[in-house]
């Protein structure tokens, strides 16, 4: 008798609302920014969808549609919907939530995984609009416990613009430079946070997309520091430089 072989890929529990990050347990976290109503509102009376009566952090950001787009292609990706930074100060910040042990075993018993997973990983659009100043404030990435996305100290792994190139930065250390910054173009960018090499790696377009992701291929790194989670995840804008963010998913992986 021939013995069949099955791949049994790992079971995934989507959050597929930003509302719904502090209410809901998975292994996937999805951001989806939308023309039409205002998720990224500063707190009010409203309820709902607002993130920011949801345990996020948020300005009042400009929430763009996306438009011109090619259809099923990466030739014209057009714009993105997203959230525009167009004051100083804007950011948006999600509740302090990935990468400590409970969150991280809550994952793998949802994958059915006996390990915790290796690495936390977050894989967004974002487009430096303006990216004439060195701001190593206004960018995006991974926040320590209780800081905040506008301050470089608190940052456990987050990447700017010097206004040359795009680099990754972890705690007011020296930025490492990823590649050239192209202003106003849009980019997937990644950051993924390795257990076992206590390291950030930062990748801007690449071409996996499932699996381990390969670190060897990353553009930069920066160590991690030691008794900083569970982080939040944000974006910030400072005095020059205006980051927008698109469609934005965080996830662990084995």
């Amino acid at each position: 008798m021939t013995l069949k072989k099955f791949y049994l890929p790992v079971t995934r529990q989507h959050v597929r609302r930003g509302s719904a990050w502090a209410h809901e347990l998975g292994t996937d976290y999805w951001l989806q920014p939308t023309q039409g109503f205002d998720q990224a509102a500063a707190a009010s009376t409203a309820t709902g969808d607002e993130l920011a009566e949801n345990g996020w952090v948020a300005t009042s950001l400009v929430n763009t549609g996306g438009s011109a787009a090619d259809f099923g292609t990466s030739a014209d990706k057009g714009t993105i919907a997203h959230f525009l930074t167009d004051l100083t100060g804007d950011l948006l910040e999600s509740p302090a939530m990935f990468g400590d042990y409970a969150h991280m075993r809550a994952a793998a018993d949802i994958a059915r995984m006996a390990s915790l997973p290796r690495f936390l990983i977050a894989r967004f659009w974002g487009n430096m609009t303006i990216s004439s100043a060195d701001e190593p404030r206004s960018g995006w990435g991974f926040i320590e416990d209780g800081g905040s996305v506008a301050t470089e100290a608190d940052q456990a792994a987050f990447i700017s613009s010097d206004g040359t190139n795009f680099q990754i930065g972890a705690n007011a250390g020296t930025p490492v430079n990823l590649q050239t910054d192209t202003t106003d173009t849009w980019h997937e960018f990644v950051i993924v946070l390795a257990v076992t090499e206590a390291r950030a790696y930062g990748f801007i377009d690449p071409t996996w997309r499932f699996g381990s992701p390969p670190i060897g291929a990353a553009l930069g790194s920066v160590a991690l520091t030691v008794d900083e989670a569970p982080y939040s995840f944000g974006f910030h804008a400072l005095t020059t430089n205006r980051p927008a963010l698109g469609l934005t998913h965080i996830y662990y992986e084995w």
